[in-house]
């Protein structure tokens, strides 16, 4: 491989740089009645205003800092069902939006993963069983945690310019293919950096590399588990990730080539109804 360069982007950026008016994005009223005219049916986005709130995203995810939060989205009054095929029809907006699953709402459940436990989660990208990773990845909050539960991101590409300088003898081996999964339509193999064009894409699952490695019964070698742990030094560093708190009506969306995400631990609330629920989209 060539020798890697630093990326040069607004996307990258560090958790203690970052003030809210480099993510956040009110929702314009006009915007809430347009998506509210839909019923649960996804069909075609309509208005001026939603095409005028998806080009300010697009610019945000692909030419700024990689996401973006969208706050005052119409869930009040609204079931969670409603809730979800809302956010589907903004998303729809963005790109080619994948079926619904059984995932859809990230709540707590039994005999769940880790996902849907009260339990912190590292910082990551999203692998999800299709073909390839999405592109976009999208959480509403239809309800927050009564404490806890942040939304942890982190930049990829700061990450990589970070390793640069920290650990460059990891980077050789992190473009280099490891194991990601072994269930059906997973991405069995991939690099945890990879330039597409000018660009340069990043997934990593730190758990899932661990996980499809022992199943394969492959082990990570020293320099392959060395190179995974000088990432994990850089991501729990307090100066990389980003703490942001979700409040209900609030729409987290990231470029999952670039961004990072993860939660800390939370307490939910001892009513059912008022437990903490956020609805996942993916997006290509």
């Amino acid at each position: 491989m060539t020798q890697p360069t630093p990326v040069e982007a607004p996307t990258t950026w560090t958790g203690d740089t970052l003030g809210a008016e480099d993510w956040l994005l009110p929702m314009p009223p006009a915007c809430a009645r347009e998506l509210g005219g839909g019923g649960q049916d996804l069909g075609p986005v309509p208005g001026r205003a939603v095409a005028d709130l998806a080009a300010q995203i697009t610019r945000r995810l692909w030419n700024g800092r990689g996401f973006v939060v969208i706050r005052g989205f119409p869930v009040a009054g609204r079931t969670d069902p409603e809730c979800a095929a809302l956010c589907r029809r903004l998303a729809a907006s963005l790109g080619a939006v994948r079926p619904a699953d059984a995932g859809g709402f990230v709540a707590v459940a039994d005999n769940a993963g880790l996902g849907k436990t009260d339990l912190a989660l590292t910082l990551h990208t999203d692998r999800t069983p299709a073909p390839h990773p999405p592109r976009v990845l999208g959480l509403l909050c239809v309800r927050p945690a009564a404490h806890g539960g942040d939304s942890l991101l982190a930049s990829g590409h700061a990450l990589h310019n970070r390793l640069l300088t920290d650990a460059p003898w990891a980077l050789p081996r992190l473009y280099q293919d490891f194991r990601f999964g072994r269930g059906p339509g997973f991405d069995r193999r991939r690099p945890v950096f990879r330039r597409h064009g000018a660009g340069l894409r990043v997934h990593y699952n730190r758990r899932g590399i661990e996980r499809a490695h022992q199943e394969a019964g492959a082990p990570l070698a020293p320099d392959e588990r060395a190179a995974l742990d000088a990432v994990d030094r850089i991501l729990s560093d307090p100066r990389t990730a980003l703490h942001v708190s979700l409040r209900r009506g609030d729409l987290l969306l990231l470029d999952n080539t670039v961004v990072l995400h993860g939660r800390t631990a939370f307490t939910d609330s001892p009513d059912p109804r008022a437990r903490r629920c956020l609805v996942r989209v993916w997006v290509d």
